[in-house]
């Protein structure tokens, strides 16, 4: 086999992001994007190593039986939703599939039982923030549609730095979103208003982010610019207000990063206080959540509270815990867990998101609760581990895991308990490979939670018991 050879394969799996796994007589395994488990293709290869192959996909001559018609008509361009052709009970096996993957072949852990991926009652319109970039480089369906006007609002072409495609009906948010979507690109677009280039780091439009409270009623508008212009900015909410009264607030924030992150220096609240409330509830008790423009909080609200949930079972919390929540963000895990222990101890080393971690904690009239603003790496590292006055603790990392040198610490604690919350099952089975080589602990439970149908990532929750 050679660049350029072209195949006919049965596609026999998806690898962890979503591509199609096939092989060849001789076992040579082949990658190929935009197919599904049961699809007979034809691919062209267009890389050949020693160990794989990839190639594109040129015919597919027999669909798969688990093949059905995606909702959305961009479907494949955008880069969002990669398996929304694909049956979501098939999606749930393909997400526990990569889980037990990952353990098994990055981690090397054995005949450790991993359940079936909790999957979300609501496959479309999840999502409670969205995130839309601005661009004068539009993205083009076909030739036909090619015009002079390259404004465009939406998402990222995959591969492609600053291609944009516009979206008008993205089926992860709600139907009042896409209204807002379709409104500002139309109102800017109008004004001839500039869009911010990254080659000259000039121009005024940067990201829209829309975030939509699920158990209360507050729906933010955040407009993200270069530089404050009051006049159309003024001009930009009270027509936003007239299409759409039930938004409780718009802030037009600016940043003058040059890199391309829908995350502010300063706010302007144009309407209303300038941020949202959500509600999670346990145990009867519900916790209430403010959400900033910069804030982080899950954006699956439900299924947020199952991966919580789910997580306090694995944990056992009880009354004389003293736990520490490393990675704790705004706090949500921390206040979740607060009425049923002693203390939660929570750090983080964005400033902002400790702010409102303790905000959160007075919202919420918790008192045993204590946020630190530190380098995880180094609040570890100053750990009396010999005599800690902590008992269990809960890890929930960004999705590159953690440095290898906090795993080597935990390898050599002796917590009850550890809680290790993922978006990446292949970080986290690494992570949790040093973590369990001294023997001090070892896996007792995994679940897999399903926070982004249609897309393929999953979510993963992993309890570790110590052997004292």
């Amino acid at each position: 086999m050679k660049k350029g050879d072209e195949l006919d394969l049965k596609i026999l799996s998806l690898n962890s992001e979503g591509a199609g796994i096939a092989k060849t007589e001789e076992g040579l395994v082949v990658f190929i994007k935009n197919t599904l488990p049961g699809d007979i293709i034809r691919t062209k290869i267009t890389r050949k190593k020693n160990n794989f192959a990839e190639g594109s996909l040129t015919d597919i001559l027999t669909e798969s039986p688990f093949r059905i018609k995606p909702q959305c008509d961009i479907f494949g361009v955008c880069g969002g939703c990669k398996i929304q052709n694909y049956q979501y009970d098939k999606q749930l096996e393909y997400k526990t599939e990569v889980t037990r993957d990952a353990f098994k072949k990055i981690g090397g852990f054995e005949n450790i039982e991993i359940p079936g991926a909790i999957g979300c009652k609501e496959t479309y319109f999840y999502r409670n923030k969205m995130e839309f970039s601005f661009s004068d480089d539009k993205w083009f369906m076909s030739k036909d549609e090619k015009t002079n006007d390259r404004f465009a609002l939406g998402l990222h072409i995959p591969k492609f730095y600053s291609k944009i495609i516009d979206v008008e009906d993205c089926k992860l948010q709600s139907e009042i979103s896409n209204g807002i979507l379709n409104f500002t690109r139309e109102f800017f677009k109008s004004r001839n208003a500039s869009i911010y280039n990254t080659h000259t780091h000039t121009g005024y439009l940067r990201f829209l982010v829309i975030r939509q409270s699920r158990n209360t009623d507050d729906l933010m508008v955040n407009l993200i610019t270069n530089s404050y212009d009051k006049k159309i900015a003024g001009e930009y909410a009270k027509e936003l207000l007239n299409n759409f009264p039930s938004i409780t607030t718009i802030v037009n924030s600016t940043t003058e990063r040059k890199a391309q992150v829908a995350f502010s220096e300063k706010e302007y609240v144009l309407h209303g206080e300038g941020f949202i409330y959500e509600i999670l509830s346990n145990n009867g008790r519900q916790y209430k959540f403010k959400i900033s423009p910069n804030s982080f909080f899950q954006t699956n609200t439900s299924q947020t509270e199952i991966l919580y949930k789910t997580g306090l079972e694995f944990l056992q919390p009880r009354s004389n815990d003293s736990v520490l929540d490393l990675y704790c963000g705004a706090g949500s895990i921390s206040i979740f867990t607060s009425n049923l222990v002693k203390k939660v101890t929570g750090v983080e080393i964005i400033k902002d998101a400790i702010d409102n971690a303790n905000e959160n904690a007075l919202i919420n009239y918790v008192t045993n609760v204590n946020f630190i603003e530190s380098d995880i790496k180094d609040f570890i590292k100053q750990l009396n581990l010999t005599n800690c006055e902590f008992n269990k603790v809960i890890l929930d990392p960004p999705r590159a895991g953690l440095h290898p040198d906090i795993c080597r610490i935990l390898s050599e604690t002796n917590f009850k308990k550890i809680l290790y919350i993922s978006c990446n099952p292949g970080t986290q089975a690494r992570d949790l490979q040093i973590i369990c080589s001294n023997n001090r602990y070892r896996i007792e439970k995994i679940q897999p939670v399903d926070m982004f149908p249609q897309t393929y990532h999953v979510e993963n929750v992993c309890s570790l018991v110590g052997s004292g």
